[in-house]
């Protein structure tokens, strides 16, 4: 009986001398395989792995998802980052999410691709969700395996207020956009009210300036006065030929639609026909201002003024 104690205790003192051993290695090494521990220790990897899994059922050694030819790595605790020499293995998708994570250590899964969001929850040793819930509904997060839980949670918030500005922010500008277009629409309202009644004044100021003209010529027709020259309406001036005592001659014809002639219409009249050297016919359908009389006094018998009947 004393015998198959001391048995039982040398085995207990090789299993432990073992173990230790594999602490050791892990320490040196990091991460490995069990059949690299298994060579190492000098152990069948049969008996490695029995070891290996009981280290792992108490917590002295971790065992990553990640697999390396169908065999995980075994490593110590504080040895995570080093499994970033394993990822060599990764498909495209795993190495573009793995990167993107690394980099920016905290994901919000609603704006990953399709793809993206498959391939981040086959990286469990460096990609850990995180479930948070917003408004009543839950959205889930991926932080990075070498950043802690609470610095992760203190990114997601920074996430979460960035996406209510930016929610505060859309609405705003949206409302802006929308008194922006019933501005818009208000103004082109108005504008096409004032080119309509723009119009319509041009359109009746035409007709009146068309109706001034014919009055003109009819009044040239029925006093016998026979046009020789039009001249563009505009300067409102046209030359005809009239019957005086010695015989004929030509007048410039001046015409004025303005409802009140002052001294300076009568000047660029008579100013226009020195010009041409011709006595002036002042034609209109205004009044003449008290100074506008005085002046024709002034220009002597080179301008006579008309009123149209």
């Amino acid at each position: 009986m004393q015998m198959n104690d001391n048995d039982n205790s040398d085995r207990v003192k090789q299993l432990q001398l073992k173990k230790q051993k594999i602490v050791e290695l892990l320490k040196n090494k990091g991460p490995s395989l069990p059949s690299t521990i298994s060579r190492e220790v000098n152990m069948s990897l049969l008996f490695t792995s029995a070891i290996l899994s009981e280290m792992f059922n108490e917590k002295s050694v971790k065992i990553s998802y990640l697999k390396i030819g169908g065999s995980p790595l075994y490593y110590m605790e504080g040895q995570e980052a080093l499994l970033e020499n394993f990822t060599k293995g990764f498909n495209v998708k795993e190495k573009e999410i793995f990167q993107i994570l690394r980099e920016k250590q905290v994901l919000d899964e609603e704006f990953l691709e399709p793809a993206h969001r498959v391939a981040i929850k086959g990286l469990k040793d460096f990609a850990f969700p995180l479930k948070i819930s917003m408004e009543g509904k839950d959205k889930i997060f991926w932080r990075f395996h070498l950043l802690n839980q609470e610095d992760a949670l203190k990114r997601v918030e920074e996430i979460l207020k960035k996406k209510r500005k930016a929610i505060k922010e859309e609405k705003r500008e949206t409302r802006e956009k929308e008194r922006e277009e019933k501005r818009g629409a208000k103004e082109e309202k108005r504008e096409t009210k004032e080119e309509k009644k723009e119009l319509k004044v041009r359109v009746s100021r035409k007709k009146g300036k068309a109706d001034f003209y014919a009055r003109i010529y009819e009044h040239l027709k029925e006093h016998g006065l026979d046009i020789i020259a039009e001249i563009n309406e505009d300067d409102r001036v046209c030359v005809v030929s009239a019957n005086f005592n010695f015989g004929k001659a030509n007048l410039l014809v001046v015409a004025s639609p303005k409802k009140k002639i002052n001294e300076g219409d009568l000047s660029l009249a008579y100013q226009q026909g020195m010009l041409r050297k011709m006595p002036v016919l002042f034609l209109t359908d205004g009044e003449l201002t008290n100074k506008a009389k005085k002046h024709i006094e002034l220009l002597g018998s080179y301008i006579f003024v008309k009123k149209l009947s």
